[in-house]
């Protein structure tokens, strides 16, 4: 899940003086870990980021580091987020003030241990101190299932659906959602899914996790099932339908599990999969 440095003699010999700062933080693991202690940094450019690793420092010990792709949330304030913030919380990375605005961009690095570096959504980089700062996504849907969180929405004619506890919500108007599971070649993975999705807009538009068989189409990313259909695929590899199969499949590659919907246009759809992933 993480790893240790192999000790704070290499970190200060190879990045520069390790300064453990009065400022803290939880960070919430795709896993849904969580892990709390200051906010540290090293080097010359006094980072935390370093090379893809975030780093957490340890009470009377060495840093603990994590690769970014496994930190959903970084959490300066703890609690449960109001709805309010979760609402707003996009599909891609988002950055919450303790002001109540939500912000959608790009998480660059924090700075000296009290400030967070952004890049908002025109390009634009600024400095945030983390006093201003209540959590940065970076992994949103991993973030929704960490905190059991329902964001059921009222979708055309989709209607109203409830994401299940635990589950990843696949949303059907955009390709692809990171699941934030890390899966193996031969790796056995079980899916549970609900809810439905409309494909397009007008009535009877809608498809469950096999699809809608009114439409099929050569170049839908898997061929074999009609639109809408539940998909998946590891990493940049090839998409696989799952359906509503429940029983496990064999993992073809190593990589991070994707989910999406069998689909070639995405702005006119709407609505949600609610997906449970179980390793076997």
């Amino acid at each position: 899940m993480f790893h240790r440095l192999v000790s704070t003699i290499a970190i200060v010999a190879c990045a520069g003086a390790f300064v453990a700062a009065a400022e803290r933080a939880t960070f919430i693991l795709t896993s849904g870990e969580r892990k709390a202690g200051p906010v540290v940094y090293h080097g010359s450019a006094n980072e935390n980021l370093i090379n893809g690793y975030l780093n957490l420092g340890v009470d009377n010990g060495p840093d603990l580091t994590f690769p970014i792709d496994q930190v959903a949330v970084i959490d300066f304030v703890g609690g449960r987020p109001p709805a309010t913030e979760l609402q707003a919380v996009g599909s891609g990375q988002s950055i919450a003030l303790r002001s109540g605005s939500v912000e959608q961009g790009r998480f660059v690095n924090i700075i000296g241990g009290n400030t967070v570096k952004w890049q908002d959504q025109n390009g634009n980089t600024r400095d945030i101190p983390i006093s201003q700062v209540r959590r940065i996504y970076l992994n949103p849907q991993s973030a929704m299932t960490a905190f059991r969180a329902d964001r059921s929405i009222a979708v055309g004619t989709v209607g109203q659906q409830q994401l299940e506890p635990g589950a990843v919500r696949v949303e059907a108007n955009q390709p692809w959602t990171s699941t934030g599971i890390s899966v193996k070649k031969g790796d056995r993975i079980s899916f549970r899914t609900t809810g439905q999705i409309a494909f397009a807009r007008g009535d009877g538009q809608l498809a469950g996790p096999d699809g809608n068989d009114s439409s099929r189409n050569p170049a839908f990313p898997v061929v074999s099932m009609p639109v809408g259909g539940l998909i998946g695929k590891i990493g940049n590899g090839p998409a696989f339908a799952i359906g509503s199969n429940s029983q496990p499949l064999v993992m073809q590659t190593d990589g991070v599990l994707m989910l999406g919907v069998n689909d070639t246009e995405y702005s006119d759809n709407s609505g949600f999969f609610s997906v449970v992933v179980t390793k076997s």
